[in-house]
């Protein structure tokens, strides 16, 4: 199945899901994960919450949603929903790597350490807390997360730009 793409692709071809990948990785959603990082502080970023509420049913998120979202689904003008698929969840995972990878190499400072903590979150959700460890280890962070995406690709089988 192909999953629209949600962030901007950038110069990098686009990583494509594979079962395999998901069985090697040995991924699956954990939405208790995703409820608890709606209730544990934040980085200063505060961006964890983003992508938590991407996997949770809209009365589990709701405290979480800007008002006028809230209201458009209440009164019925809009859907709310969320990702239930381990295969969805991992290729938007995918998808933001490429992502990152090129807010890395532009040295682009805040994003790339939101980049880095929005991907530690969605693989600790898709049930990798290793891998997020490695993604939130400070040691690994300059210059621009480099070394942390670099170890986070090794340790889930995924070929990364050499230039990276």
């Amino acid at each position: 199945m192909k999953y629209e793409m949600k962030c901007y692709a950038g110069n990098e071809s686009r990583i494509n899901i594979t079962q395999e990948f998901i069985e090697r990785n040995q991924l699956a959603i954990n939405a208790q994960v995703a409820k608890d990082m709606l209730i544990r502080e934040s980085s200063f970023l505060g961006c964890e919450c983003e992508i938590a509420v991407n996997f949770l049913p809209f009365e589990e998120g709701k405290d979480k949603f800007k008002k006028e979202y809230i209201q458009r689904v209440e009164d019925c003008e809009i859907k709310h929903t969320y990702i239930s698929d381990v295969s969805e969840g991992t290729q938007d995972f995918l998808d933001y790597m490429v992502f990152a990878w090129m807010k890395a190499m532009d040295e682009r400072g805040l994003s790339a350490l939101r980049s880095i903590i929005k991907l530690a979150t969605w693989i600790e959700i898709l049930g990798r807390k290793d891998v997020a460890d490695i993604l939130n280890d400070d040691k690994l962070y300059n210059p621009y997360g480099r070394p942390a995406l670099r170890e986070a690709c090794k340790k889930l089988g995924i070929n990364y730009p050499d230039y990276l």
